[in-house]
């Protein structure tokens, strides 16, 4: 355990109190990832914390949590509660709860229930090692209710599913046969977050697949046919037509990308006329990586004297394979005095092959 974790918990526990590392931190950290956000969970009030840490961190009595940031880390520590009476995927009822068990019990899936107290030592009150074992995303209690009373945690259960590599268990499968509509009733925004953060991992066609064989474009305001490996998930994006929110930014890269990938080719004007994420996401989808490596190691060739040439004359007259070659030889030309450093010589140089003669 970090030091850092380790400090905060134990400020908690000197106090008097109970106190656990929960959630997304632990599962992570036995699944061998890493991560900055830290919850924990304690029997202490926020009037106790805000006892133990002072103005270290901010307050929010509302939903019986206190939060920290210290050293790149973002701890949210909760008091425990139950929750009730659902509206808009939150709960609008809080109220304290006795136990650890009885907190955990409120969580969406069994991978985020487990605790590790001050020492490190795991606690798994739930048994829920078992699904982590056989890499599976199962709900915490009955799987209508928890998804009916917070819809965004559909999207969160497709979402995990994709970046951890696991099985939806039969419970989610059969919820998403039936009852996939349910996606209509959460913000467009959140999906647009959760498809980010799917789009970021390695498994995105999980996600495509998942949505095809359980019918949810309609439901998640996307279109898609075959989606192309992508340098990042801007070129995902490119691929899908949809009614979700995107940035301005976000436009402008996509737009550019599906007008080079409409042309299948790239060329090395691209390569100064569009930034890097387009001119890299339409180079994977066309599958031209190496052409797009070249290009860029051409782009960024520097000389010893400042040429004066056109990088798109060159490429206009001189085949890629042999350019690294033929501008080596207008600099040992103009370096040795056989050729002028003007435009209008230099092209004639290439335009009449001379780099050719001896």
């Amino acid at each position: 355990m970090n030091e850092i974790i380790r400090e905060i918990i134990k400020k908690i526990v000197d106090a008097k109190f109970e106190a656990y590392i929960v959630g997304g931190y632990v599962r992570d950290y036995l699944l061998g990832l890493k991560t900055n956000d830290i919850d924990i969970a304690t029997n202490a009030s926020v009037d106790d914390l805000i006892k133990i840490f002072g103005e270290m961190g901010t307050p929010n009595p509302k939903y019986y949590s206190y939060h920290i940031l210290k050293d790149n880390y973002r701890f949210d520590i909760t008091s425990y509660r139950k929750e009730f009476e659902y509206k808009k995927n939150k709960p609008i009822k809080i109220v304290p709860a006795d136990d650890l068990k009885t907190d955990l019990l409120r969580r969406d899936f069994t991978i985020n229930t487990f605790a590790m107290d001050k020492n490190g030592k795991f606690v798994d009150l739930l048994n829920s090692k078992i699904d982590l074992d056989n890499k599976v995303i199962k709900v915490v209690g009955d799987t209508y209710e928890k998804f009916n009373e917070d819809k965004t945690r559909i999207i969160r259960a497709i979402r995990f599913a994709c970046t951890l590599n696991f099985e939806l268990d039969d419970g989610i499968k059969e919820f998403l046969e039936k009852n996939g509509h349910m996606l209509n009733e959460m913000p467009r925004e959140y999906i647009k977050k959760e498809l980010d953060k799917i789009f970021d991992s390695d498994s995105y066609n999980r996600f495509f697949d998942l949505v095809k064989t359980y019918k949810l474009d309609k439901y998640l305001s996307i279109k898609f046919d075959n989606i192309h490996q992508a340098y990042d998930r801007i070129g995902i994006w490119a691929q899908i037509e949809t009614l979700l929110p995107l940035s301005k930014s976000e436009k402008k890269d996509i737009d550019c990308i599906k007008y080079l990938i409409s042309n299948h080719v790239l060329s090395i004007s691209n390569m100064f006329d569009y930034n890097d994420i387009v001119v890299k996401n339409a180079g994977c989808i066309l599958n031209l990586d190496r052409d797009v490596k070249e290009f860029y190691e051409i782009k960024n060739m520097h000389s010893i004297i400042d040429i004066n040439i056109d990088m798109e004359i060159l490429f206009k007259y001189v085949p890629i394979i042999d350019v690294r070659r033929v501008y080596r030889k207008i600099e040992r030309e103009i370096l040795q005095g056989n050729l002028s450093n003007d435009e209008f010589d230099i092209e004639r140089y290439i335009r009449n092959r001379e780099y050719d003669r001896f």
